[in-house]
């Protein structure tokens, strides 16, 4: 079969095994669809598809369960006045679904203790260091998710809301870069994975140390009142713009030389900017005295824009790096066709770097498709 959008030979299917395409369809259009879910839009800004790139259908939708079991039983404990305990699951909530994800999809390959503490075990370690160290900076006046309290001066406004993050996002990535010259993680769906764990890691550390006072201080029952719209941030919000920000560093970064020159430089700076995005926006909704809900509306635009931004980041270096892929025997672990193929299954069109295993290729098939990919 010849690709009506590459123009290169592979096998007969439905989409090209070296770009993706569906075969029939105007190349445009076809490259709307993401990678990692061909049956999702590029610019869709889904939680679970983005940070969980290695799951099938069938696998999306355990952990959409799984996640939203996670938030039923914060819900609970918020409506029981059980406020200390709903903080707590809100630390852990969606750093122990994505260890789940580790383990399921075994993006760790055969390494999970130094994979685990790597990552999101060293991003909590980091988490704890540079959050410790940077309230210290700003002393009593710098509050959660890098704000700062009503009635101080400008500079220190710049300090915790731009300098912060900027600094935040240096150090995050580096837990999981160490990873970064191991062969078996070659790929840069690894290092948007690992930058994720390690974001998520540095989220748990950061509100655990920012919301030690209210875990240890108050009652074991107490009234609600307006505890969720922080419970919404810390649970959801927070985890998702360190995971989006670190994966986003990491992933650009991941790939050597004239690729990570042409690549890095806008992921990292939708990174930085996007977490200067939540850090002021935040604050200038806390300064004016405006509802918290407004808040938590700004904060939802940023952590959408930051996972469409991922999407269309992964999406682009899955596309490129599946031409570097030999064709092989091997079965699709997101649609279980046994296929001959290289960087897309022909069958359902996704990426096999981005299936769970990492859709490690089988037998090379001597061919002349097979030199083509070369």
């Amino acid at each position: 079969m010849t690709c009506t959008n590459c123009g290169r030979e592979g096998p007969e299917g439905r989409f090209c095994t070296w770009c993706g395409t569906r075969q029939g369809t105007d190349a445009t259009l076809a490259r709307r669809r993401f990678a990692a879910a061909p049956n999702e839009s590029l610019v869709s800004p889904s939680l679970l598809t983005t940070f969980f790139p290695h799951l099938g259908e069938r696998g999306v939708n355990e952990f959409r369960w799984a996640l939203g079991a996670g938030l039923l039983v914060l819900l609970g404990l918020y409506v029981l006045g059980l406020i200390t305990a709903a903080f707590i699951v809100a630390a852990i909530l969606v750093p122990l679904v994505y260890l789940l994800y580790l383990y399921e999809a075994r993006v760790y390959r055969d390494a999970p203790v130094p994979v685990t503490l790597g990552t999101m075990g060293g991003g909590f370690v980091v988490g704890i260091v540079a959050t410790i160290v940077l309230d210290a900076m700003l002393g009593s006046r710098a509050t959660g998710a890098g704000r700062v309290s009503s009635g101080v001066d400008f500079g220190v406004l710049i300090l915790a809301a731009v300098a912060v993050p900027i600094i935040k996002e240096v150090v995050k990535p580096l837990p999981a870069l160490l990873l970064r010259n191991r062969p078996m993680f070659g790929q840069s769906v690894d290092g948007l994975v690992f930058g994720i764990a390690a974001g998520l890691g540095f989220a748990a550390a950061e509100t655990i140390i920012h919301f030690a006072a209210v875990i240890t201080g108050l009652p074991a029952q107490t009234e609600p009142g307006l505890w969720f719209l922080p419970l919404a941030t810390v649970a959801v919000l927070m985890p998702i713009l360190h995971g989006t920000a670190t994966g986003l560093i990491t992933a650009a970064l991941w790939r050597g030389k004239a690729s990570a020159r042409r690549l890095a430089g806008p992921p990292i700076a939708m990174a930085i900017g996007g977490h200067i995005a939540f850090a002021v926006g935040s604050q200038v909704v806390d300064s004016t005295g405006s509802s918290p809900v407004i808040a938590i509306i700004w904060q939802a635009i940023v952590v959408g824009a930051m996972l469409i931004a991922v999407r269309l980041l992964l999406d682009q270096l899955l596309r490129d790096e599946a031409t570097a892929f030999s064709l092989s025997l091997t079965s699709c672990s997101n649609c279980g066709s046994e296929i001959t193929a290289a960087g897309f299954c022909t069958v359902c069109g996704v990426a096999l770097a981005a299936t769970p295993h990492g859709g490690g290729p089988g037998p090379e098939v001597a061919s002349s498709a097979t030199g083509a990919a070369r």
